[in-house]
């Protein structure tokens, strides 16, 4: 018999004999799947698992540690196992609000009690067994509006910062592309040559340098004019803002005051996502902010909103979150299935999107 004819029937017969196993990996090469999306507010997924509206969420903290607290919920994954370190929310300064008058110096002893809000919490959360532990634990259940319980886990999450490190700047740059890849945005409309350069010029860390000469003022520097604050709703990821307007300095002045500053509620504030919160800087009623970084670039990259990121907040602290009891163990169970997210603008929306393409997953919108 030729010996051409004799290794197609042994291949047949191997084929036909292991049809199975060859089928098996025919279906893992061409594995995939989409995962729907819908958009809600954060305050709003705890009851949207517990209903059945959506089979999983993403959030920031404390939506995350609500649910599993309230026996709703069970995290699948945390976001830092999506991207160690990655930055979450930061601080923007509209850049007409900077340019008038007393903008420069009030930014500065903005950012540098912002700083100083921070070390504070770092400092208190290093001594769980202290006064003010339970003093910061209090200012976040206020903030929140959930028990003491949610608030301590919560905080187990979190990191709290606000140097730009070059991690800092690569995570910014990853997110800047991946909204380049989809064409939500480009640079050349706001005269960027790269994505390096963009980062450089919007990420800028003068005002932090600057805030180390910054010292306390026995007046207030805008008594009529105050900074029109925007941030999100309960998000303990800006915990920093809530410190500076409440912790007692001396026992009379807050640390926004200890600075010289007049601070008030921009209008709409507090804000349901970053989106709707660079909406208000767009109309020029928010000064300064505290919301997530994509958000913040996305907007300003599509709409020309004038702002700067001039510190950070936080890193991590976000999670998904399924039902309690439900057979979603992994991003693969979550095919065909509906994810709620904060928005498209949002930094949960895009670890999610980054943590579901490693798996060759794609996600689009539930119609």
């Amino acid at each position: 018999m030729d010996k051409k004819i004799i290794i197609a029937i042994v291949v047949v017969a191997i084929v036909v004999a292991g049809g199975a196993s060859a089928a098996l990996l025919l279906s893992k090469k061409s594995e995939g799947g989409t995962v729907k999306f819908i958009t809600l507010a954060p305050k709003d997924m705890k009851a949207a698992l517990s209903t059945g509206q959506v089979d999983a969420y993403i959030a920031w903290e404390p939506y995350v540690s609500d649910s599993v607290a309230g026996g709703v919920g069970d995290v699948m994954m945390w976001s830092n196992e999506i991207m160690s370190n990655h930055p979450c929310c930061v601080v923007v300064v509209r850049n007409e609000f900077q340019a008038g008058p007393n903008g420069a110096e009030l930014t500065k002893r903005f950012v540098k009690a912002h700083i100083d809000a921070t070390q504070w919490m770092l400092d208190t959360l290093d001594h769980k067994d202290s006064a003010n532990y339970t003093l910061l634990v209090n200012m976040a259940v206020q903030f929140t509006s959930r028990n003491s319980t949610v608030v301590e886990a919560a905080f187990e999450h979190i990191k709290f910062g606000y140097q730009m490190s070059s991690s800092f700047r690569s995570a910014l740059e990853e997110f800047t592309n991946m909204y380049i890849e989809t064409n939500m945005a480009n640079l050349t409309a706001q005269g960027y040559t790269s994505v390096g350069d963009f980062v450089d010029h919007y990420a800028n860390g003068s005002m932090l340098d600057a805030a180390s000469s910054v010292l306390p003022s026995d007046t207030i520097l805008n008594p009529s004019s105050p900074i029109h604050l925007g941030y999100l709703s309960g998000d303990l990821h800006q915990m920093a803002q809530v410190v500076a307007q409440n912790l007692s300095v001396g026992g009379t002045k807050t640390l926004f005051q200890k600075y010289g500053l007049s601070v008030t509620d921009a209008v709409g504030a507090p804000f349901a996502n970053g989106g709707t919160e660079m909406i208000g800087f767009l109309a020029k009623s928010v000064d300064i902010g505290y919301l997530g970084a994509p958000p913040a670039i996305l907007q300003h990259l599509i709409n020309g909103a004038g702002t700067t990121i001039i510190a950070q907040a936080n890193s991590e602290g976000s999670g998904i979150v399924v039902k309690t009891g439900s057979e979603i163990t992994g991003l693969r169970d979550l095919v065909n299935k509906t994810i709620a997210t904060p928005g498209e603008s949002s930094i949960q929306f895009l670890l999610l999107k980054i943590a579901l393409e490693r798996e060759g997953l794609s996600l689009e919108i539930k119609t």
